[in-house]
């Protein structure tokens, strides 16, 4: 089991606080026009953009914990040869 980081709680909060207030934005704006706009169509998809570039990051940080995880074997295993010979 891995230790979280405090960027990935950091990342974590950032992206439920943003999902939970930009619906709530846009809901409110979409009740006070009453239909929608262009710019109701714009705020929604650059809200959605947010949550891709969230989810992205989330999965970039993980992959990358597990290629240290993975290279720190190598080098173990590149060492243990080494010292063998």
């Amino acid at each position: 089991m891995q230790k979280v980081s405090t960027f990935e709680v950091v990342l974590l909060i950032a992206g439920i606080t943003t999902t939970i207030l930009g619906f709530q934005l846009i809901n409110q704006v979409f009740v006070k026009e009453g239909g929608m706009s262009w710019l109701m169509v714009i705020a929604i998809f650059n809200w959605l953009m947010l949550l891709v570039v969230f989810v992205s990051l989330s999965v970039g940080v993980d992959v990358t914990k597990k290629e240290l995880v993975e290279l720190k074997k190598i080098v173990d295993l590149l060492s243990q040869r080494k010292g063998k010979k």
